[in-house]
């Protein structure tokens, strides 16, 4: 399941100035000590090769955190997601700021800020000169993560499709083909020339 601590966030830095490596910390309301991290990937090109410094709106008063943030591991070690300030280019479209990373443990972590919340520390790469992050990869990430929760609820292969599964998805089409299923008609005869 994914953890979206966003709530409880109360400050943190995270840096990209080493290639392929996400370094730093973060404090969150019901944790005595900062968490640091250590993942692995690059931020987005819009902040790629940076750092970025960024603020949440809660403060330690807050009854549930401590139950919330109780057993999040204070060194979180994994891959990095999606992690963008939401300026220029928009390589998929997003405006807005998000910290996304998969964790070691198979957990997933998403925070979603406002522009306002997000400062840069340090001059980007140049963003014409850097290749989009590769959405296959993420998405292996993203299927690794999903993988992981449905072995966790006991689902069964045969009984899922997960992205990335062999012998999942290909056999279940292999069949609807074999059973004659009917395909969707798009085009009427009277569509079509």
């Amino acid at each position: 399941m994914a953890l979206r601590p966003t709530q409880y966030l109360k400050e943190g830095e995270l840096d990209n100035t080493v290639p392929a490596k996400v370094t730093r910390w973060m404090q969150f309301a019901g944790m005595k000590e900062k968490v640091t991290s250590e993942l692995e990937g690059d931020f987005h090109r819009d902040i790629q090769g940076a750092k970025i410094r960024f603020t949440g709106d809660d403060s330690d008063e807050d009854p549930e955190a401590a139950r919330y943030m109780d057993g999040f591991s204070r060194n979180q070690k994994g891959k990095v997601g999606d992690i963008r300030a939401g300026m220029p280019p928009y390589d998929y479209g997003e405006e807005m700021p998000y910290i996304e990373w998969y964790r070691e443990d198979k957990g997933r972590v998403v925070l979603v800020l406002e522009p306002n919340q997000v400062n840069v520390i340090g001059t980007p790469l140049a963003f014409d000169q850097q290749e989009p992050l590769s959405r296959a990869e993420q998405g292996r990430n993203m299927a690794s993560f999903l993988c992981e929760v449905a072995r966790g609820l006991n689902v069964q292969p045969k009984e899922s499709a997960g992205v990335g599964d062999e012998g999942t998805t290909k056999p279940r089409r292999r069949r609807a083909k074999r059973a004659g299923a009917p395909g969707m008609k798009l085009l009427t005869e009277e569509s079509q020339p």
